[in-house]
This record gives structure tokens, sequence and C-alpha cells, in this order.
């Protein structure tokens, strides 16, 4: 989580030129696999701070993913099916797949609740989904989480399952 305190506090203080800002906050993001224990748990402290982080520099945003990403980005539909793995704790997340089954492992290897749960969103805008990353083994979707809830829901096809 050094990387991304480090991060957090030379933004707080503007101190990350706009040229080194996208780059960098992928090493942040790509080396910080658990953001949310940062915020012992305060979900809306998480959602508002990221939302900030990826308001910043909207112009040069795509240079957070590799050309290849971006390419694959901007090639998918109009409209699409995501998915998420977790528990109850941590279903609101900015981590999203494309591929269920990754989701649902996820969903049942990291429940320490023991209930896992699965989201599928149905019909999502490609337009919400602010990075596609790809580490080789499986593909990463970046999506703001007041995209995807439980209000949205009644109004999408978007559905939340019990594994």
């Amino acid at each position: 989580m050094e990387e991304f305190a480090g991060f957090l506090k030379d933004f707080a203080e503007g101190a990350i030129p706009q040229e080194e800002y996208w780059q960098r906050w992928r090493n942040v993001w790509d080396a910080s696999s658990h953001i949310t224990e940062y915020f012992d748990g305060d979900l809306v402290a998480r959602d508002s701070l990221l939302s900030e982080i990826f308001a910043q520099y909207q112009d040069s945003q795509s240079s957070f993913m590799s050309p290849t990403e971006q390419e694959k980005l901007s090639s998918l539909p109009k409209e699409l099916d995501i998915f998420r793995g977790g528990q109850q704790a941590n279903i609101s997340g900015w981590s999203w797949t494309l591929d269920r089954d990754s989701a649902q492992e996820y969903a049942v290897s990291g429940a320490k609740d023991g209930r896992p749960l699965l989201v599928s969103a149905f019909g999502i805008s490609s337009s919400a989904i602010l990075a596609y990353l790809n580490d080789g083994e499986s593909n990463e979707l970046i999506v703001d989480p007041l995209t995807v809830t439980i209000e949205t829901a009644e109004h999408a096809d978007i559905f939340f399952e019990r594994l």
C-alpha cells in the first residue's frame, strides 16, 4: 500500500505532472490489489477518491492503458455484459470482467464470509467503462461503481446472485 499512499499524497498536493499522471496511476493500480483495505472498509470514501483520481486529465486518460488495451476497449460493442464476483461487503467495486466464470471463481475464492456473490450486468453501455486492462491471463474492466448499483438495477438488467 506504500505506492498507493505515496500517490495519494502527491495527488492531494497536485504534485503529479499530467505527462506522468496516468502511467504512475496505472503502476499504482497494478501494485495495489486491495485498495479498499486502505480505506478501512469505507466504500464512500474509496469511491469518492477514486472518482476524483479518474476524473483528472480525462483528455489523456487513454494513456492509463497500453496501446493493445486501448484498441480492445475501442473495439467493444456499444452494449455488453459484465460481471463482478465478491461478497456482500465488497460487491460494489471498480473491477469487473467480461468473463462470468472468472468473476464466479473470484467470488468463491475470496468470500471470507462464506457467502459468495456474483453480479451480472447485462446491456451496460461501453461508455461506462473507464479502462480495459489485460495481464495476459484475464481482463479487468474499470467501471465506476455508481454505474452498476442496486438502485440502477431497477432501470437495467443487473442481477445479484448468491453462489
